[in-house]
C-alpha cells in the first residue's frame, strides 16, 4: 500500500478511455484527468535510491511508508501489479495523522504524580497529602525506629 497527495481540487475516479479502466485523479470543474497507473508505474521503477518518498512534476506526492504526521487528506492506494493495472481494492481517503506507527515518546510522560491526571475532590487531595506526608516521616530514621525504611 502506497499513500497519495491528493492535488488540490481533484478527486479519485476510474476512468474508461480506449476500452480500458484507468485509475485517475479528476479535476470535476476542468476536466483535467491525471493518470496515475503509468506515473505510479514509473515512479516505482526509478525509485533507485530507495526513498520514503516520491514527487511527481504533476503536482503529487507518493509515500511510500507512512506519509507525514499531518492534518492532511492522502490516498491509500494499493497498485495492482505495480500500476500495470486497476487497483483491486477500493482507496480511501485517511488523514495523515491516522496513518501513524504508535510512538512512546509522544505518549509518555515523565516527572508526573499519578493523582494530578485526575480530577479530586478537595477532601480526596487533602487525603492524599496526609497520606503523601504521614509515608514521607516513616521513611526518616529516628533512633530505633519500628517502621521500615
Amino acid at each position: 500500500m502506497i499513500y497519495l497527495s491528493i492535488p488540490v481540487g481533484m478527486v479519485f475516479r476510474k476512468v474508461t478511455t480506449e476500452a480500458k479502466i484507468r485509475d485517475c485523479f479528476v479535476d470535476p470543474k476542468g476536466g483535467t484527468v491525471i493518470e496515475l497507473q503509468d506515473l505510479v508505474k514509473e515512479a516505482l521503477r526509478n525509485n533507485t535510491g530507495r526513498k520514503n518518498r516520491i514527487e511527481i512534476e504533476k503536482g503529487f506526492t507518493i509515500y511510500l511508508n507512512t506519509p507525514p504526521n499531518t492534518d492532511e487528506s492522502f490516498l491509500t492506494y494499493v497498485p495492482n501489479h505495480n500500476g500495470k493495472y486497476p487497483t483491486a481494492v477500493e482507496p480511501k481517503i485517511i488523514s495523515g495523522k491516522r496513518v501513524q506507527k504508535y510512538d512512546p515518546k509522544s505518549h509518555t510522560r515523565y516527572g508526573s504524580f499519578w493523582h494530578q491526571h485526575m480530577f479530586l475532590t478537595v477532601e480526596q487531595e487533602v487525603e492524599i497529602e496526609d497520606k503523601m506526608l504521614e509515608q514521607r516521616e516513616n521513611r526518616r530514621h529516628s533512633g530505633n525506629s519500628p517502621n521500615a525504611t
